[in-house]
């Protein structure tokens, strides 16, 4: 399982938002086609998910490559989550 990290803030947002966060990956066409992040509280159509972690809630993650060792969440003042793959804001 992947390892978690997050502030008490982010953990207290996602429980508000039903306990659940989907991860994704997007290639971009620019920049060597790097790998980001994007995430949701809600399922995205046409992608398959997999349970990545359930604690301290539970991730799906969606990407093609091997889910990482730790996944870093933080949760913005507007209230949108971003991760952080492994600490970097993109997949290597």
């Amino acid at each position: 399982m992947t390892r978690i990290v997050a502030s008490d803030a982010t953990v207290a947002a996602v429980h508000l938002r039903g306990g659940r966060l989907w991860v994704w990956s997007r290639s971009s066409r620019c920049c060597n086609g790097i790998v980001r992040l994007q995430t949701g509280t809600e399922a995205r159509a046409r992608r398959e998910f997999r349970l990545v972690a359930s604690e301290p809630f539970e991730v799906r993650l969606a990407t093609a490559h091997p889910p990482p060792e730790e996944l870093h969440v933080e949760v913005s003042r507007r209230g949108r989550f971003d991760a952080y793959w492994n600490g970097c804001a993109w997949v290597t």
